[in-house]
């Protein structure tokens, strides 16, 4: 498939939901009753799914349900079955009460994952993330200035990775792409209240472009996506799992769903 044709079925997309058919050809990720065709890092099996649940009432994975607010817990990531290469997801999440130690008295945190791949039992498995996070504007929240956790942030995870990114009047060399532990922030994007239904949405061409978008506005855009073999070289980076975060507080995630692009 030509960059061309590529260029112009997404378009084609984005006028769908423009014209009110927004849900036309998704299908769900989660079933709203199992975290069926999902798998968490350090699952020993049996069912075990770590920091994950499903809340009935809410069809919705819960993250740390039941435990006690500043309790010692650990990180986890839940991981698709699956992967994909060109498509839309959308999904909503909403933050409740309790944090956890280590960070009981941060900001809330938590990221979506996308292009999951290499060892999916490490948690952080190699990939790209957006930033779900609870951190305003481009104030740095936490105890001594310890992190921002602004949903539509990036995060690039893994030295072996590169991007390229120009966002909001800030250009970034292509020749010095970001690398791991780069958090690449955006000044746009407003998140609701505490206790109220967010909605993201990601975009993904391949290896060739990312678009996140949070409540309906477009938030940052990155290109050109590699990763390096092991002589050393580039290649692109077009395909991988979905990944949720549990990062020390309550969240839930609920309306995974996927829209697939053409094949190639």
């Amino acid at each position: 498939m030509t960059a061309i044709l590529k260029a112009l079925l997404f378009a084609a997309f984005a006028a769908s939901s423009l014209s009110g058919d927004e849900e036309a050809g998704f299908v769900p990720l989660f079933d709203g009753k199992t975290l069926q065709g999902w798998k968490s890092a350090k699952s020993k099996g049996d069912g075990d799914s770590g920091p994950f649940s499903v809340n009935a009432e809410e069809k919705a994975i819960h993250v740390y349900a039941g435990e006690e607010q500043g309790s010692k817990q650990e990180n986890e990531c839940l991981v698709s079955d699956k992967e994909f290469r060109h498509y839309v997801l959308k999904l909503e999440y909403k933050w409740l009460e309790n944090r956890y130690a280590p960070r009981s008295d941060w900001d809330r945190d938590a990221g979506l994952l996308y292009h999951v791949h290499g060892d999916l039992t490490k948690v952080w498995p190699f990939c790209l993330e957006m930033q779900i996070g609870e951190s305003p504007g481009d104030k740095v929240h936490g105890p001594g200035n310890k992190g921002r956790f602004h949903a539509g942030d990036l995060f690039v995870l893994g030295d072996h990775l590169r991007v390229d990114v120009r966002r909001n009047k800030r250009s970034y060399d292509p020749k010095e792409p970001l690398k791991s532990g780069k958090h690449c922030p955006t000044i746009l994007g407003v998140e609701k209240s505490k206790g109220e239904w967010n909605e993201v949405e990601i975009r993904v061409m391949g290896s060739e472009k990312a678009t996140y978008l949070l409540n309906g506005e477009v938030v940052f855009e990155l290109e050109n996506f590699q990763k390096m073999d092991t002589d050393g070289s580039f290649t692109p980076l077009d395909k991988g799992h979905i990944g949720l975060q549990a990062e020390w507080a309550e969240v839930l995630y609920r309306n995974i769903r996927i829209k697939e692009l053409p094949a190639e």
